[in-house]
């Protein structure tokens, strides 16, 4: 045991109750009062029904036993039974634990609970400090008794009279030494100094005798050893130590010419060590020099019980990291303020907060940098409190301040405001600059709202503050993470309780096999062959039916069991994608990841795993990877990235270039330059530019797609179009030049059953299927007969395809019939339901 852990505030805890004891048991006018006040000392300290203090079936004193037919048979068997149960007129049976007397053989303190599992263990310690206290106010009162009895014996012989007198001044020594030692403990001096003091008492009582105090060390396995020793010479540590062992952890062994004597020292009923004291020339020791030892033992044990019970409660009540209290204490300090606001009239308030990129911290610095950060934070908050606020640590990176105010609500905004602004401020750890931000919030006691509930509300709100942060955003150029405060309301209430159901239902959901994969075809535009499919996850929920991934989404990112779901994504679609390609040898599937997924350590090993159990080709697998991860430190986001491609996957950088409406439909995320410096093969673009491209004010959107493809042809990456709805935009997106894209006009999200149906249906193409579809060439030699008066002579429908496509010849391996040659290591394309491919050449062509 850290015997010098002890903070000031601990040993003063100690000491008022050690001397509330000693004060309380001291004012007894006989013995039966001292016995009768230590029971009921013993029944407040721990609210118990019935304290009795007996020797076997013998009641010395009690409480909550009546005026008859005291349960002594009862008694008995429990005091040899070390606990158990009897019966009490008027209580009924009783649970019943046992604590013994120390200092006074045979003599044991027996407390019960007339309901419940009887008294929990950690609230016997205050019973064992009434035992203690109990023996020695005993003892002092038996030397009085003693003195009094020999001074009625009459004359005795000078012999005599001297032990006497020897007795009395030892005895009122250990007494002087009591007192001295209760202030020592009064004016908060460490633990170490008190057990030396110890020692060097009970050395000053026995002759100045050489005397050691011995304790196990917790941190060594329990291993004996000296901690404090007076007394010249020195006792030898090795006959200390071997009287220790021989005691057996109980009572006083007296020793001899060749043996120390020793009293056992206890820390809340188990042994630890023992006080010995040399007796080497001078004998065993006589009664009273043993009971003086004892006393002395009994100091040090109860000095360690204090020092172990304290911090047992300390560490009960507090968190271990930060020594803020824990969510425990800070409910019972928010009941007793909604309690006392009722009489003086002061109003409550709980923000609730959050750390905003914590969890990136600990993924890229470590555990050890995360918990600095967060003793840190604590620190921060300490300074943003007024006097009687109290900040706790909830759990993670989640904190709670209580405010109280004659305008709470106003109070709290300006502490939530000065919160924000000093978490906001950079940290530096290991060497590295790191910023986390605060989302709050914030919910005001009302009537009727209990301290859980406020609690609640407060979490609710802040949840609520964490979406409105992570859609703002970083602020470009300045790395400082968004911080957000949210007041609750009422109204958000259903909506908040409906998405925790959904977070607690996702544990459930993932193990019990609720989620499945839809699959969107992706589709080149040049001949609407399919050359992937992108996974879309979908939750059969058993309630609300079939839920798509906006419904719960937000909250499965805050869910334990995310990384869990996003590793059964990337083994199912990896396995339908081996499936998939014995049909279509070249097709792609492409998997979204969360962008804390992106920033984890384990993501690579995640993939790699996921590409190594189903066999799959890794130059198969496409990783869509959120463009908000360009907000991130780039080079902890190459690196991440770095190691997702080392796993031969593709990636694209998903949501790329979108148009803000909420600021005049300005393009974010229109330049390719930063991508010039990631491990990246290309990008998507993002639904609400392609809205844009065929809409009346649409040149700017097509402009940005245009060069978007320019650029991306010169860095050799690929550009992907998302949500292509009308014909038009296909026209306008091929002509900027970008060749893939996806979409409910190409292909709506449908079941693997629907989807592998279709490709095994179409298969891969035959190498007889030669020439330009029937359908294509009636089209083009319509388009002939409706040449305008003057123009030339129209082609026939050969002549035409030739025109557009090229020669008419026999395909290779791998072209498309009826579309331009390509290439025989390029992908087979495959025609879907949706746009067909010859209606896809029709409508480039009568766009010319």
């Amino acid at each position: 045991m850290d015997v010098a852990a002890l903070t000031p505030d601990q040993v003063g805890l100690a000491s008022q109750l050690l001397e509330h004891v000693l004060t309380e048991l001291s004012a007894g006018t006989s013995e039966r009062d001292v016995l009768s006040r230590a029971a009921a000392l013993a029944a407040d300290l721990v609210d118990a029904d019935v304290v009795v203090v007996c020797e076997g079936a013998h009641v010395h004193g009690g409480v909550g036993l009546g005026q008859r037919f005291l349960p002594e048979r009862g008694l008995a068997r429990v005091v040899r039974d070390g606990g158990g149960s009897f019966a009490v007129p008027g209580l009924g049976r009783v649970h019943a634990a046992v604590v013994e007397v120390p200092a006074l053989a045979g003599v044991h303190v027996v407390v019960g609970r007339a309901e419940g599992a009887g008294v929990p263990e950690a609230s016997l310690a205050a019973v064992r400090l009434v035992a203690r206290a109990l023996g020695l106010v005993v003892l002092s009162r038996h030397g009085r008794e003693r003195e009094r009895w020999h001074r009625q014996q009459g004359a005795r012989g000078a012999a005599e009279r001297g032990r006497l007198q020897q007795a009395l001044r030892q005895r009122e020594q250990v007494l002087t030494t009591s007192v001295r030692f209760q202030r020592a403990v009064s004016s908060r001096r460490p633990l170490p100094e008190l057990l030396v003091q110890i020692a060097a008492s009970s050395s000053e009582l026995m002759d100045h005798r050489a005397v050691a105090l011995v304790l196990a060390d917790p941190r060594s396995q329990m291993r004996m050893s000296v901690v404090a020793a007076v007394g010249e010479p020195a006792l030898d540590p090795e006959l200390a130590l071997a009287a220790t062992h021989a005691l057996g952890g109980f009572g006083v062994a007296v020793g001899d010419e060749a043996t120390p004597a020793a009293a056992a020292v206890h820390i809340n009923g188990r042994s630890v060590g023992a006080l010995v004291l040399d007796t080497l020339g001078s004998g065993p020791l006589d009664p009273v020099g043993a009971t003086v030892l004892r006393a002395f033992a009994e100091h040090a044990s109860m000095a360690l019980s204090h020092a172990d019970t304290v911090r047992a409660v300390e560490a009960a009540s507090s968190d271990s990291l930060t020594s803020l209290p824990n969510r425990a204490t800070l409910l019972r300090h928010l009941e007793v303020a909604l309690r006392v606001g009722e009489s003086d009239g002061l109003g409550t308030a709980v923000l609730f907060i959050d750390l905003n990129g914590f969890k990136q911290v600990n993924d890229s610095l470590g555990h050890a940098a995360g918990d600095e950060v967060l003793s840190r934070v604590a620190r921060r908050l300490r300074r943003c409190l007024r006097g009687d606020d109290v900040a706790a640590r909830l759990g993670g990176d989640e904190f709670a301040l209580v405010v109280r105010d004659l305008e709470p609500g106003r109070a709290a905004q300006r502490i939530a405001a000065r919160v924000q602004a000093d978490v906001a401020q950079p940290f530096e750890t290991g060497g590295t600059t790191v910023r986390v931000g605060a989302s709050i919030g914030i919910a005001v006691a009302a009537d009727g709202v209990g301290a859980a509930e406020l609690l609640r509300r407060a979490d609710s709100a802040m949840y609520i503050a964490k979406g409105e942060a992570h859609d703002a955003g970083p602020e470009a150029g300045t790395g400082i993470v968004p911080s957000c405060v949210v007041v609750f309301e009422a109204d958000v209430h259903d909506a908040d309780r409906l998405r925790r159901q959904l977070e607690h239902d996702l544990l459930r959901a993932v193990h019990d096999d609720e989620f499945e994969l839809a699959y969107q075809p992706i589709v080149r535009l040049a001949d609407g062959a399919v050359v992937g499919a992108e996974a879309l996850l979908r939750w059969r929920h058993r309630t609300r039916g079939l839920l798509e991934p906006g419904a719960f989404l937000a909250g499965a990112e805050r869910s334990p069991a995310v990384e869990e779901l996003w590793r059964w994504v990337l083994r199912t679609a990896c396995a339908q994608a081996v499936a998939w390609r014995e049909q279509v040898p070249d097709l792609s599937v492409t998997v979204n990841l969360s962008a804390a997924h992106v920033m984890t350590r384990g993501a690579a090993d995640d993939v790699r795993a996921a590409l190594t159990g189903a066999g799959l080709d890794p130059t198969a697998l496409v990783l869509d990877v959120p463009a908000d991860l360009l907000g991130e430190d780039p080079d902890l986001l190459a690196a991440r990235l770095k190691k997702l491609r080392a796993t031969g996957a593709r990636i694209l950088l998903d949501d790329f270039a979108t148009l803000d409406p909420g600021h005049g439909g300005v393009l974010v995320n229109h330049s390719l330059a930063p991508l010039r410096q990631l491990p990246v093969d290309g990008v998507k673009l993002d639904r609400t530019l392609v809205a844009e491209i065929d809409g009346a004010d649409g040149a700017d959107a097509l402009a940005a797609v245009r060069t978007l493809c320019e650029l991306g042809a010169a860095l050799d990456l690929g550009v992907v179009a998302e949500g292509v709805e009308r014909t038009e935009q296909a026209l306008l997106l091929t002509e900027a030049g970008c060749a893939v894209a996806q979409g409910v006009l190409l292909g709506a999200p449908r079941s693997v059953a629907e989807l592998g149906s279709e490709l095994t249906e179409l298969g891969p193409v035959e190498r007889a299927a030669a020439g330009p579809a029937l359908a294509d060439l009636v089209e083009l030699a319509e388009l002939g007969e409706a040449q305008e008066p003057g123009e030339p002579d129209a082609l026939d429908p050969a002549a035409l395809f030739a025109r557009e496509f090229g020669p008419v010849e026999v395909p290779r391996a791998g072209a498309v019939a009826g579309g331009p040659a390509v290439p025989a290591t390029g992908p087979v394309p495959v025609p879907i339901s949706g746009l067909r491919p010859h209606d896809l050449r029709a409508m480039l062509d009568r766009s010319r």
